[in-house]
């Protein structure tokens, strides 16, 4: 299986998890391998899935922080904000990956499961994140 493979799991279990607010990591495995008919669920997306469920708030609060005045992230679509804390998650903590590689994956998972328009935002506000020296 692909890293992009198992971040797209990894992805689509964040998803289920902001649709019921569940924070606790084996519930989430569960409901991701029942809804997308898994065996296993592949230790790179359980990293990615453990690591933002346990920095949730912060990375929430670092999104929060960049965007337009007076929107909140509950009001983006599910799929754009769990693209966004994946998309942070990876280029802050990712050992694998850079993080300019970890913002085209975020970009490329808009291409699958979101917008052009919602490509540009995710874009815009990861954009931010990347330490250009």
């Amino acid at each position: 299986m692909t890293q992009h493979e198992m971040r797209t799991i990894a992805l689509q279990a964040l998803y289920l998890a902001n649709q019921s607010k569940t924070t606790d990591a084996e519930q989430v495995y569960e409901r991701a391998k029942n809804a997308l008919n898994l065996k296993s669920f592949p230790d790179y997306s359980k990293t990615l899935l453990e690591g933002i469920l346990a920095n949730k708030e912060n990375l929430d609060s670092k999104l929060t922080s960049h965007l337009k005045k007076g929107w909140r992230l509950e009001r983006l679509a599910s799929i754009d904000r769990a693209i966004l804390e994946l998309g942070l998650y990876e280029m802050q903590n990712s050992k694998i990956i850079e993080p300019v590689a970890a913002l085209n994956e975020a970009l490329n998972l808009c291409d699958e499961f979101s917008s052009p328009k919602s490509k540009a935002f995710v874009n815009g506000v990861l954009a931010n994140f990347v330490d250009r020296k």
